[in-house]
């Protein structure tokens, strides 16, 4: 534990939240225009990667990890977009679950800005 930097911390909190929302995704899969399976792939990835990143000390290893929960929080955006014009409108023309889309690229996006942080914090001691 002694070994452990602010930005090693942040790549560990960044990866439970990023495998917790991962597993929540899949849980929560109603098969509907909401949800995606690669958006959960682009976060098991992302979060296996983090593993990797925590035991190479290459100072460009998190930003994989970040590159990977930015895209999966895009992705959700991207498909939960439809469902979200329908609560703007009134209307329930594409349906689906505009609340936990938004959730869940708010997971992603919480990862993804760790994952920034932990590359300018630096993983290894100077």
């Amino acid at each position: 534990m002694k070994k452990l930097t602010i930005g090693r911390v942040l790549l560990l909190i960044a990866g439970a939240v990023a495998l917790s929302g991962s597993v929540l995704y899949l849980v929560f899969d109603g098969t509907d225009r909401t949800f995606h399976t690669f958006g959960f792939i682009l976060g098991i990835v992302g979060a296996a990667s983090t593993a990797i990143a925590l035991f190479t000390d290459a100072e460009v290893s998190p930003l994989v990890p970040a590159v990977l929960y930015a895209a999966a929080c895009a992705l959700v955006l991207r498909v939960a977009v439809p469902s979200l014009s329908d609560v703007w409108n009134h209307v329930n023309f594409i349906g689906g679950n505009a609340f936990l889309g938004m959730t869940f690229a708010g997971v992603y996006l919480t990862a993804a800005i760790l994952g920034v942080i932990v590359c300018f914090a630096g993983i290894t001691r100077k």
